[in-house]
């Protein structure tokens, strides 16, 4: 998988996380590949599995194929799962070249973490791979008014963001405070009504110049491309997003985390710029 696209979700979700969850996997499949449900429905070497579970007591749901069930699905998301699952399959593939999910990450729900891995040659070319990825988060997440989004094609690849792996963050206490500190930093990142107003709002941030699009949530909230192309991101880049969002990160000096070499920072502390 070369791209992992992620949002956070908390009690301040607006709509509540059910509907979040059903407008990410129903924009993700109808906006952001919906050339693999296409194909499925075609017959064209594409399979699907998708699945969701209410509680760690029930059985999972199994929806297959996806693209004649997912009117099924989509009313089991509505209802708040504690996960949710929808991977897709080329014939003769090593894996999924797609997998949508949705996972509670605490006992205390309604906090969730969605995220989307594929295959970065399912968003199309690096010229427009950027701009897609932004329109599907500016749908997706419209009504929301998450509480975090970010799109990386280094790791870390679960619920930890750049800033939890450097400045050792458990994930449960990042996402609690994901409306008083921006829990990263990224190609594309998503940050919440409460945090862009701290940095004077969407003008602000592209009047910053880190920017090469910015698109305000009408729920609250922001999505903030640094970069046209993945390929144009460079560390002057990062280093230029770093200090326009800096007021907003967490403190701390970040360290070098051998489990997560690829992560990419700027080794300051945001508290001092």
């Amino acid at each position: 998988m070369d791209l992992h696209i992620c949002a956070s979700l908390d009690a301040s979700t607006a709509g509540g996380t059910g509907n979040a969850v059903a407008g990410w996997f129903g924009e993700a499949l109808s906006g952001l590949v919906p050339e693999l449900w296409q194909r499925e429905e075609q017959g064209d070497q594409v399979s699907s599995l998708a699945t969701t579970q209410k509680d760690e007591q029930s059985r999972d749901e199994r929806f297959e194929p996806v693209s004649q069930n997912w009117p099924s699905m989509k009313l089991s998301l509505h209802d708040g799962p504690e996960t949710a699952d929808v991977l897709f399959f080329v014939t003769g593939g090593d894996g999924p070249v797609c997998h949508i999910n949705g996972s509670s990450i605490s006992v205390r729900r309604p906090n969730m973490e969605l995220s989307i891995k594929l295959d970065s040659a399912v968003c199309g070319t690096d010229a427009d791979r950027g701009s897609r990825i932004v329109d599907f988060l500016a749908a997706s997440l419209n009504d929301v008014n998450p509480a975090f989004g970010r799109v990386d094609s280094t790791g870390p690849w679960d619920a930890h963001t750049n800033l939890d792996a450097v400045l050792r963050r458990r994930v449960r206490r990042s996402v609690n405070e994901a409306r008083t500190f921006l829990r990263g930093y990224s190609w594309i990142t998503v940050c919440p009504e409460e945090l862009s107003r701290r940095l004077g709002g969407p003008s602000a941030l592209a009047a910053s110049g880190a920017f090469s699009r910015v698109v305000p949530l009408a729920a609250g909230g922001v999505v903030l491309q640094a970069t046209e192309t993945l390929t144009g991101f460079t560390d002057d880049a990062l280093r230029r997003v770093f200090r326009a969002l800096a007021p907003v990160l967490p403190p701390g000096m970040p360290q070098y985390d051998p489990a997560d070499p690829n992560v990419r920072y700027i080794p300051e502390d945001a508290s001092t710029v």
